[in-house]
């Protein structure tokens, strides 16, 4: 008797299928009958990875906040500080002294060998 391959092979397949299925339900009803509870300190384990990785992120999100509100605020100051700038330099070429809280502009000199 000649079978087709594709039959022989989809036979097996079947056959292999169903006895993973079957094992599986025959270890749950196992597990269900004499009361070993294995998957309750896994679950343990995946709540607090979970929780930790809550944190992570919560705490990154945080970092990020700030920074994007210290970028708004050094933005806010600068652009004050540019309005502002061209009316100090009147005032400071009046004679007028200088405020310690007035943000400076000090142009950046090349390094050297970029001349």
């Amino acid at each position: 008797m000649f079978l087709d391959p594709r039959a022989l092979f989809m036979l097996v397949l079947l056959v292999g299928v169903t006895g993973w299925v079957l094992k599986g339900l025959m270890v749950t009803w196992h597990r269900l009958r004499t009361g070993d509870r294995a998957a309750g300190p896994q679950l343990g384990d995946v709540e607090s990875r979970l929780r930790n990785v809550e944190e992570a992120t919560t705490s990154l999100l945080m970092d990020v906040t700030n920074l994007r509100e210290k970028q708004r605020f050094m933005t806010r100051l600068q652009a004050a500080s540019a309005s502002v700038g061209t009316t100090s330099v009147a005032q400071h070429a009046s004679g007028s002294d200088v405020s310690p809280m007035s943000t400076q502009s000090i142009p950046v000199r090349p390094r050297m060998g970029k001349r």
